[in-house]
């Protein structure tokens, strides 16, 4: 009637008595046990510390609280409390085992949701909120290859911002999208027993925005019914995560970034420009500061009509951006008016080439649909330190630039 389990062992670790409670613990018969050898049946990576504790053991200590992981008959992974003794006088360990998964399972689920929702809070970026839920999934149940699916739903495709599979990858996406619109719209978890893929949907409140995807150890082999108890409980927390995460990066750039053009909008240029000229000055560097304007937009705007008006300020900025380095700011004040800040020593003629090219970029028509239309830009520029090391100085003294090149005739720059 025992739920534990009574195990005697022999000096070489084979089993010479188990008790009829074995059979519940360890799926294997008493008969069946009786002969075999206690480390075959152990856990690999707990073999090691196993046999530690019964040189302990069999030196003379009683252990009452000692901890490891069997493989059941079936192949599932479970979890013993032990407590044991050697035996001089018959020459045997006498120990009794019970069975603690449905607990330390507990435990591990609790740590994962405590560990994802401070991962939410600390990391800033979704790319490292996915890292991170990479190391608490192999931490709770180890895993060979993992990675996280996003769904369009428009376009009924699959997008992976974050995986482990290197060039893998492709022959996953191959894989997926053979049952793509079964499994996903479905939302339903998923074992693929053959190459021992599980899959458990991201389901938020008003849909399924992807998957979670690890391929499972192959000690665990088919029978996965707590992997996927445990997935399906992170997948939950993971989902909604992602959908918040989501939600602040949206907000955030609506608030910092121009959505006509994709470009940094007035608020975030101020606090670039403000941390360059303080970086500036602390490293004695120079920087430059250019504000344009294109030449004749209002009419152009009245002529063709506003949507014209709005995809030559997109083809505008991406002229911009293509005659920039990366880490330069491109951003949009308002209307047709934009600034360029060059940091990283940039002196007078530096700043003069880098603006003849942008002119040059400008004397190339814009075609648009059946139009084209020619629009030149003037350019204003200001150094630090020549014409200043305050912001709003910087700023006024290339506005007042660009519009000496607008009463020249435009198409030009000035500093």
């Amino acid at each position: 009637m025992l739920l534990d389990a009574i195990c005697v062992v022999d000096k070489d670790g084979y089993f010479i008595f188990v008790s009829k409670g074995a059979e519940r613990i360890f799926g294997y018969s008493p008969s069946e046990m009786i002969g075999k050898q206690m480390l075959d049946l152990i856990y690999p990576d707990d073999r090691d510390k196993t046999k530690v504790t019964v040189d302990m053991i069999m030196s003379g200590q009683i252990k009452t609280d000692f901890e490891n992981r069997y493989i059941r008959k079936n192949g599932e992974i479970i979890h013993l409390l032990w407590s044991a003794r050697w035996s001089e006088d018959h020459s045997f360990r006498i120990a009794v085992a019970r069975d603690i998964t449905q607990s330390k399972r507990a435990e591990v689920m609790q740590s994962a949701l405590y560990q994802i929702s401070e991962a939410a809070h600390t990391e800033d970026s979704l790319l490292k909120l996915y890292a991170r839920i990479h190391r608490i999934i192999s931490n709770a149940i180890g895993v060979q290859h993992f990675c996280i699916a996003k769904y369009d739903s428009q376009n009924n495709s699959l997008d992976f911002p974050y995986h482990d599979l290197g060039n893998d990858i492709n022959a996953l996406n191959t894989h997926l999208s053979e049952d793509l619109s079964t499994w996903i719209t479905a939302g339903k978890t998923c074992h693929d027993t053959v190459n021992n893929w599980l899959k458990v949907p991201l389901i938020t409140q008003t849909s399924v925005v992807g998957s979670v995807i690890i391929k499972l150890q192959d000690e665990k082999g088919t029978d996965c019914q707590y992997e996927k108890q445990l997935l399906e409980f992170i997948s939950k927390q993971i989902a909604s995560v992602i959908e918040r995460k989501e939600m602040n990066d949206r907000l955030h750039y609506l608030a910092m970034y121009d959505q006509l053009t994709g470009l940094a909008n007035r608020q975030l240029f101020h606090d670039r420009l403000q941390h360059s000229i303080a970086r500036a000055i602390r490293q004695e560097e120079n920087l430059a500061l250019f504000y344009l304007d294109l030449d004749d937009f209002k009419q152009a705007n009245d002529a063709y009509g506003h949507q014209v008006g709005d995809n030559i300020l997109q083809e505008a900025s991406r002229r911009l951006l293509a005659c920039v380095r990366s880490e330069d700011t491109v951003a949009r004040l308002g209307g047709d008016e934009f600034v360029v800040l060059l940091e990283t020593a940039i002196d007078k003629e530096t700043a003069a080439q880098i603006a003849e090219k942008i002119l040059q970029q400008f004397t190339i028509p814009f075609h648009l649909g059946d139009v084209n239309i020619s629009l030149s830009v003037s350019i204003g520029i200001a150094l630090l330190p020549a014409d200043g090391d305050v912001q709003h100085t910087l700023i006024r003294h290339a506005d007042q630039a660009m519009y000496s090149a607008k009463r020249l005739g435009g198409n030009r720059l000035s500093f």
